[in-house]
């Protein structure tokens, strides 16, 4: 019986190890949203995002109001200006450009 206890501490020492490597491995929880980059994905998930953290997004359509899905569009570019986190208690607004393609 000896051999298979000094056998199972070598695996029980890995797991235990692998575990708390996941563990600190993993993101924290309470981390601040992401505040999404401009281009990196589209035009409706963009705003979609910025109104999941507390913002009022006001849209800038670059080339007048588009006849296709804000999904079709892209973001050229974000302005915040309050630089800062949105605020439940104040209404921060940002402002996204946004680019369509002509309807087909």
């Amino acid at each position: 019986m000896p051999t298979i206890i000094s056998a199972l501490k070598p695996v029980s020492w890995l797991m235990c190890a692998g575990a708390a490597a996941s563990i600190a491995a993993a993101p924290i929880a309470g981390a601040e949203p992401v505040f999404p980059t401009a281009g990196s994905e589209s035009a409706s998930a963009t705003v979609m995002d910025l109104e999941a953290q507390g913002f009022d997004v006001v849209i800038n359509w670059l080339e007048g109001h588009p006849n296709v899905p804000l999904s079709e569009c892209r973001v050229n570019g974000i302005n915040n200006p309050s630089h800062m986190a949105a605020d439940p208690a104040t209404l921060s607004t940002v402002y996204v450009d946004v680019a369509c393609p002509n309807a087909k």
